[in-house]
């Protein structure tokens, strides 16, 4: 694990890639997921056609408190 300067602890990634079928499934699915921002190229989600990923664990070091999250380490617009 590694951790980040918030106090969180980041478990290994999988890295995978996100299609345009499975961003519209995700997006329709929760309002949220196309309006969260690309790490990349800093468009919304939904105008994406492929997203690559680092999917990853984290935990909050102080309440053990543990989450997923998907970090973009490439796409398509940039």
């Amino acid at each position: 694990m590694i951790t980040t300067s918030e106090g969180v602890k980041a478990g290994p990634a999988t890295t995978r890639t996100i299609d345009e079928p499975e961003i519209d499934k995700r997006s329709a699915e929760s309002p949220y997921f196309g309006r969260f921002t690309c790490d990349v190229c800093g468009d919304d989600f939904a105008v994406h056609r492929s997203l690559t990923v680092e999917q990853r664990e984290f935990t909050d070091i102080e309440t053990r408190e543990t989450w997923s999250g998907l970090i973009v380490v490439a796409c398509d617009r940039s």
